[in-house]
């Protein structure tokens, strides 16, 4: 697609052409997440489940500093491609690699030497440690894969070839879920077999996704002799990027926090029914991503064409979107808890009734959790980077955190589940204060928009 065209085309069939590429392909994305719970629960057990979920929030570092180069780059390039800047959007293509280079190093050094303390730190014992550790240390090794696999996903988007990073999507899946089969199910390789699966599938991706942009397919087309890091480029591209990285950050804060809780009021059954939940709310939490991936690249050039009626049209159907999906998900788990559960462990009741008694409680942040994303997504792609960072912290540090300390007081594990949907809908009051505000804007907008 030209750059002309996300000018003057309709946004609803814009919204199509990305939006709906990045659905499927993050739809996958979670159905690849949901298929390792299932085979980790089915193949390694309820204690595998457990380790997992203790390792989360230290993944999550990775996938955060995935987050932050990647969106940060693509909304910079967006921008700037809005702009008719085309030198200085692939001036920032080009040093989003050794970024992306950099930090996995770092994550490969912290999985060679400091794994056991980290793991002491999330509070994992005994064989759960011990299942983590063979988890995480092969996970952090391999970083680089994962950083890249992920992080050049918007660019490609943003570079015009949606349906290519969809398809790229697919095929990483794939290979996870066939290679976790036969690692984790056939071959008995346990937690190692399921972190080697991931990467590889991450590796596919990857290597994919740079061949593109080295190859003659690329509008933003690289070159060896074109990798030349500029302090202030990069610098650009870890502000425009903070929010997201806050995010994901902030979920690794939340998720350390629950499993501490959860641990405290309930036990490693517990642990594991939160792992469950989060598995099967993944798909529903990728649509989210994906349609807010999808709209990025148009609200981002938009707003720097300064066709600020389009940015507002795609912004409310990004925002329709996540609420359908949001209610869609909510009816479909409320209603069938019990089978969903099952299909990651069969064998074990007491983590049957605690992951079912802790959905129906949990679940009902998921009808508007997508709202906020598109709103905080929104204000990254207009390069507005304050509100969009308050958003991601705020809900979580601000109402979520402090209410999952506060409510287990008076409720036990029953309050530890409700700390969130609770802190999700009082989050959603100022998102829509602030968002009221930024609409104003954009039907009258001044003589320039705060860029």
């Amino acid at each position: 697609m030209s750059e002309d065209e996300l000018a003057v085309e309709s946004i609803g069939k814009l919204f199509r052409k990305f939006a709906l590429p990045a659905v499927v392909g993050f739809i996958i994305g979670g159905v690849q997440i949901t298929i390792d719970g299932y085979f980790i629960g089915n193949g390694v057990g309820t204690l595998g489940l457990a380790s997992v979920t203790l390792v989360y929030p230290l993944l999550i570092g990775m996938i955060a500093t995935a987050m932050l180069i990647g969106t940060g780059g693509a909304s910079l390039v967006a921008i700037e491609l809005g702009k008719g800047n085309r030198k200085r959007a692939h001036r920032i293509a080009s040093d989003m690699l050794p970024l992306m280079f950099v930090l996995g190093t770092f994550f490969a050094i912290l999985g060679l030497f400091f794994t056991e303390p980290l793991l002491r730190m999330v509070g994992a014992t005994g064989t759960v440690f011990v299942m983590a550790n063979d988890y995480l240390r092969i996970m952090f090794i391999g970083s680089i894969c994962l950083i890249a696999g992920i992080g050049l996903d918007p660019l490609v988007r943003n570079d015009g070839r949606p349906n290519f990073a969809m398809k790229m999507m697919v095929v990483g899946a794939m290979t996870n879920v066939v290679l976790d089969y036969l690692f984790v199910m056939c071959w008995g390789m346990g937690m190692q077999g399921a972190a080697i699966a991931t990467i590889i599938a991450f590796a596919v991706s990857m290597i994919a996704f740079v061949s593109y942009f080295f190859s003659r397919y690329a509008q933003l087309r690289l070159y060896l002799s074109d990798i030349s890091p500029d302090i202030k480029i990069i610098a650009g591209i870890l502000k425009t990027g903070f929010p997201a990285f806050v995010m994901q950050a902030s979920l690794g804060v939340l998720v350390l926090s629950y499993n501490y809780m959860l641990l405290r009021y309930g036990s490693e059954i517990a642990v594991s029914s939160y792992g469950v939940i989060e598995y099967s709310f993944a798909i529903f939490f990728m649509i989210f991503e994906g349609i807010s991936a999808g709209v990025q690249p148009i609200i981002g050039f938009n707003h720097g064409a300064k066709l600020y009626d389009r940015v507002y049209v795609a912004t409310k159907m990004a925002i329709l979107s996540c609420f359908l999906v949001g209610l869609s998900g909510f009816i479909l788990l409320y209603t069938f808890p019990e089978t969903i559960i099952q299909l990651f462990n069969r064998n074990d009741p007491e983590l049957l009734a605690t992951a079912v008694e802790g959905m129906r409680i949990f679940i009902f942040g998921i009808i508007v959790e997508g709202v906020i994303i598109s709103v905080a997504v929104y204000y990254q792609s207009v390069n507005k980077i304050k509100p969009s960072l308050f958003i991601h912290f705020g809900k979580i540090f601000i109402f979520i955190l402090p209410l999952l300390f506060i409510l287990p007081r008076y409720y036990g594990l029953t309050g530890v589940w409700m700390a969130a949907p609770v802190g999700i809908y009082l989050m959603l009051i100022v998102v829509g204060v602030m968002f009221l505000k930024e609409i104003k804007i954009l039907k009258h907008p001044p003589t320039e928009v705060n860029e």
